[in-house]
């Protein structure tokens, strides 16, 4: 009986603090949410989006006419592009430490995965899979934005999440160099630290620029390992 009045106490001394919307400041409806129901609403979310290159098209298909013409080897699924206010939200993960964001840029891109699975564009993946920051960019920044996301997507979507990789290499960040040194940047910086059942699996990052990162992640996992592989990030930078 006690531990449960504690519980109820706690409950409701969380209900009456401040809670505020990280976008625009304002209380929200119940502390558990982070975001208030209007910037939720306003959050970018094409209705179609390829699954190749994740350019938005406007009839409910699986590739733009160039993806068709040029089939990716890896699906991408991403929720938008990397646009305000969704750049707001991961910059205030990434750089502010707000890693209750996490959640919301989680749920954010659980929406348009449950789309298309729902359409029958996708099939869930057995496991999820962060990509791996160095240790010292980690400790750096105290968390991995990718392990974040990825564990409040399983919990959404009820799928595992596995650390299975690990980036041996520190390496500038993608977005501080050019389209040339990025192409380079990522050779053999990742390694498997330990084998995997699963036959299929996403490998969850918070953007998607070049595919650079996911491109090597992927060729250090089909070096032990032949599965089917899915990109999926939270938004997509326009080139």
């Amino acid at each position: 009986m006690k531990i449960t009045s504690l519980t109820s106490t706690l409950a409701h001394i969380r209900m009456l603090l401040p809670h505020r919307c990280l976008l625009c400041h304002q209380q929200t409806e119940h502390y558990q949410q982070q975001l208030c129901n209007t910037c939720r609403d306003d959050l970018p979310f094409p209705e179609f989006l390829c699954l190749g290159c994740a350019n938005e098209i406007h009839q409910h298909m699986m590739f733009c006419g160039q993806c068709q013409i040029a089939p990716p080897p890896h699906l991408l699924i991403t929720a938008c592009h990397y646009l305000s206010p969704i750049k707001e939200l991961i910059s205030s993960l990434k750089y502010r430490k707000n890693q209750i964001a996490a959640r919301e840029l989680a749920r954010h891109l659980a929406l348009r995965v449950t789309d298309c699975v729902e359409r029958q564009q996708i099939e869930l993946p057995q496991l999820l899979i962060p990509v791996p920051l160095h240790f010292t960019r980690q400790l750096s920044r105290g968390f991995n934005q990718a392990q974040l996301i990825a564990d409040h997507l399983g919990e959404l979507l009820g799928i595992p999440v596995g650390n299975y990789c690990r980036r041996i290499k520190p390496t500038p960040a993608q977005a501080q160099l050019n389209a040339q040194q990025r192409s380079h940047n990522l050779d053999g910086v990742f390694q498997l630290s330990q084998s995997f059942e699963q036959s299929s699996v996403a490998l969850i990052d918070d953007v998607f620029t070049t595919g650079s990162t996911m491109l090597e992640l992927t060729r250090t996992i089909n070096q032990q390992h032949n599965v089917d592989i899915q990109y999926w990030c939270i938004s997509r930078t326009l080139i």
